[in-house]
């Protein structure tokens, strides 16, 4: 083996973990079971996705709350085609009734900034 390679090869290795390590989650507890999704943290910097399957003309109805101590915290749902179907609003609570206009897997996004607090998202389908 050539060992003037090592030392680069080294240090694009470790460039690479260190631009793809962005994400942070301290004292992060979450659970993503079923129909609900939640998480409390310290510290929440990257995005939790949650997939929900749906059909045109079914309506979501979506219950949620968040707390936000510090930092940023952004909830979307997207449709099968990515496009922003609705932004709920953070650092409260409250209730949306969506209807899909297409088949396929929606997309819960939670993003969060150097955020500390909490986010719960609870769904049915009607």
């Amino acid at each position: 083996m050539n060992k003037k390679w090592i030392v680069p090869g080294v240090l694009v290795l470790m460039l690479a973990m260190l631009l793809t390590a962005c994400e942070k989650k301290i004292m992060y507890v979450g659970s993503d079971f079923g129909s609900k999704v939640k998480a409390s943290y310290k510290l929440f910097t990257g995005t939790d996705v949650k997939k929900v399957k749906l059909k045109s003309g079914e309506t979501l109805v979506v219950d949620y709350k968040s707390k936000v101590e510090k930092g940023e915290l952004t909830i979307k749902l997207y449709d099968p085609d990515g496009q922003l179907v609705k932004e709920l609003e953070t650092g409260g609570s409250g209730s949306e009734e969506i209807e899909a206009d297409k088949d396929g897997k929606y997309k819960f996004e939670i993003t969060g900034k150097g955020a500390k607090g909490s986010y719960e998202i609870k769904y049915s389908t009607d």
